[in-house]
């Protein structure tokens, strides 16, 4: 595997491009970026990244049968990074084979955060100016 930091900079701002206007592709673009794990690496963005003119975008589908095992091309990768390749592709409208049940299960508590600040950037609360302090606990009010 090689890593390559500045080209992951690059590539943050045109996928956030790409992605801008749609909260699910944001969200998962914002994932990747946090995650600061794929987009650094070449075998990634030659599988997963289109580039072209200054432009990149996302293969979400692809992510997800590669974070499955499903595709001819096999990136080496943790099982929490796959996972997390497979919730970014989830979240990108590409499901995969396992329930997000299943890929949260196993992740440490800063991917764990990610994925929910990916979650509620899916569903709008960026916009709306809403916060929570998540502790696992059921509170009923």
């Amino acid at each position: 595997m090689s890593y390559d930091y500045d080209e992951h900079v690059l590539l943050s701002g045109e996928l956030r491009a790409w992605a801008a206007g749609s909260y699910r592709d944001e969200a998962a673009v914002e994932l990747l970026i946090a995650h600061r794990v794929w987009l650094a690496r070449r075998d990634f963005r030659r599988a997963c990244l289109t580039a072209d003119g200054g432009y990149a975008w996302f293969d979400a589908d692809r992510a997800a049968r590669i974070a499955d095992g499903d595709e001819t091309v096999a990136l080496p990768a943790s099982s929490s990074e796959l996972r997390v390749l497979a919730i970014a592709a989830h979240l990108a409208g590409c499901p995969g084979g396992r329930s997000l049940g299943d890929l949260l299960t196993g992740l440490d508590a800063s991917n764990v955060r990610l994925v929910l600040d990916a979650v509620a950037h899916t569903a709008g609360w960026h916009e709306q100016g809403l916060t929570h302090t998540v502790t696992g606990r059921w509170v009923i009010s």
